[in-house]
């Protein structure tokens, strides 16, 4: 068993937090009993399942790897690892080969911090058809062992008809637009790309002060919010016939900007700041509105052309 764990190993230190935005699992720890327990916090991270351990000044925890054998090392003077452990090869912590084994643990300090993140083998998904599942890691907490263990929970998906079916009164407005009220589609593309950015903008800011954000995302909504600010300036500085094309330039912004959060009408678990139902309304509106912005802002493009036209023939006719 710990030959396949060692298989396809999951990265050590890759990353503190990641830019997913929707996983499958709720992943919870366990407290460790006292004195354990004040001696060495443990956390996994939602995004992707990395455990962190950082002990307390004058302590020390021994993290026992996948054959039983000392692979890590955390006390007051930083961050150890046993050069001779087949799971700390496994997860790229050595610099160079493996140690034959000898009398004990040869330990090489990686870094001053009290603080580790790694990707367990034993922290991995659940079988198909299984909902709950509890892992464990063995610790030696200031020489006694002790067990570190959690529950992986899978979070059904919501119902995938129900986003489409948000859809609808967007098609409705869209068409009586169209068909009856002509004269206010212009408004009512400024008014769609309009929401298409506070959506947009209000996206981006759920997934950046989340928990588990990571650089990436916050680059990512910086960029979205200057987009969609830029613009809003633009369209409120705008003619009326231009103003309505710009919304739907926002719109289709806005509509790829939330597509590209699908993810979190597909997944159980949503990593935001709001409440899932409503992190998801905010991409699913997104999405509708984006739509219908850019699809009126497109239908005025149009009705704009012919105008043009004729004026540059009426310009040629009269030179």
């Amino acid at each position: 068993m710990a030959a396949a764990a060692l298989a396809a190993p999951p990265g050590a230190q890759a990353h503190v937090r990641s830019g997913v935005i929707a996983v499958d699992y709720r992943a919870s720890v366990f407290p460790l009993p006292r004195p354990a327990g004040a001696a060495v916090r443990a956390r996994v991270y939602e995004s992707d399942r990395a455990l962190a351990l950082t002990v307390r000044t004058g302590h020390a925890v021994v993290v026992l790897g996948y054959s039983r054998e000392p692979f890590l090392r955390l006390d007051t003077a930083g961050t150890a690892v046993n050069d001779t452990s087949p799971t700390a090869e496994g997860l790229g912590l050595l610099e160079g080969p493996r140690r034959p084994t000898g009398a004990g643990p040869e330990w090489r300090l990686r870094s001053s911090g009290r603080t580790f993140i790694w990707h367990d083998a034993r922290l991995r998904g659940l079988p198909s058809g299984v909902g709950r599942g509890e892992w464990t890691v063995p610790l030696l907490v200031d020489g006694s062992r002790v067990r570190l263990a959690g529950e992986l929970r899978r979070v059904r998906a919501p119902s995938r008809w129900l986003w489409p079916a948000l859809s609808i009164p967007f098609v409705v407005a869209i068409a009586l637009l169209l068909l009856r009220r002509r004269a206010l589609v212009r408004t009512a593309a400024v008014g769609f790309g309009g929401a298409a950015a506070a959506g947009m903008i209000a996206t981006g800011a759920g997934f950046a002060f989340d928990t588990y954000a990571s650089g990436g995302k916050w680059v990512e909504a910086a960029n979205e919010w200057v987009l969609a600010l830029v613009g809003l300036a633009i369209i409120a500085r705008a003619s009326s016939g231009t103003r309505a094309i710009a919304a739907g330039a926002l719109g289709l912004l806005g509509l790829a900007v939330a597509l590209s959060k699908i993810p979190v009408l597909l997944h159980g678990v949503v990593l935001s700041v709001f409440p899932a139902t409503l992190a998801r309304l905010l991409v699913a509106f997104t999405i509708c509105a984006g739509g219908a912005a850019t699809a009126l802002g497109l239908v005025v493009f149009e009705d704009l052309q012919p105008k043009e036209d004729g004026l540059e023939q009426r310009e040629t006719r009269l030179g």
